[in-house]
């Protein structure tokens, strides 16, 4: 899946350079420009900051998942219905690109086990991890036309 978004590409660099876990590599770049500065990305970062590896490496719950049901949260959560609906829709698209919406399954370790914990960085697992955050952050793109400029251009 190609993306030309600025944002996209910061985020799939954060992840590359490490700076972030993957639920701080969505929200802390999407969530401050939904929000227009009523949340920084300071704030974004400390608030995702336990659900990397799944849910604070329980490997639960991908974290960029999470990261971007928080995102659609913001942009929707006005309406539980409408986050419903949309949330249902991204798990969904998510998990037939991925086979599945959990961390465990989609690194192929148990990140809550040092030892295994250890193999995956031995490994460089989480490029996996990389291509969960490119592909949360594709899906979460197509339900925001506020990352968009006027000429039609993703910011």
């Amino acid at each position: 899946m190609i993306n030309e978004s600025k944002l996209f590409d910061s985020a799939s660099k954060m992840m590359e350079e490490g700076r972030g876990n993957c639920a701080q590599a969505i929200f802390a770049r999407y969530g401050p420009i939904l929000e227009k500065g009523k949340i920084d990305f300071d704030s974004c970062m400390r608030i995702t900051s336990a659900f990397g590896g799944g849910i604070n490496l329980t490997g639960n719950v991908c974290g960029a998942i999470t990261g971007a049901l928080m995102t659609l949260g913001l942009k929707y959560g006005e309406s539980i219905q409408e986050v419903s609906k949309i949330s249902t829709q991204f798990l969904d698209e998510f998990k037939s690109n991925n086979g599945s919406i959990i961390c465990r399954d989609l690194v192929g370790h148990d990140l809550f086990d040092n030892e295994d914990l250890r193999k995956t960085k031995e490994k460089d697992i989480f490029e996996k991890c990389k291509k969960c955050v490119d592909d949360a952050a594709c899906l979460l793109e197509k339900y925001f036309d506020e990352l968009k400029t006027e000429e039609g251009k993703q910011i």
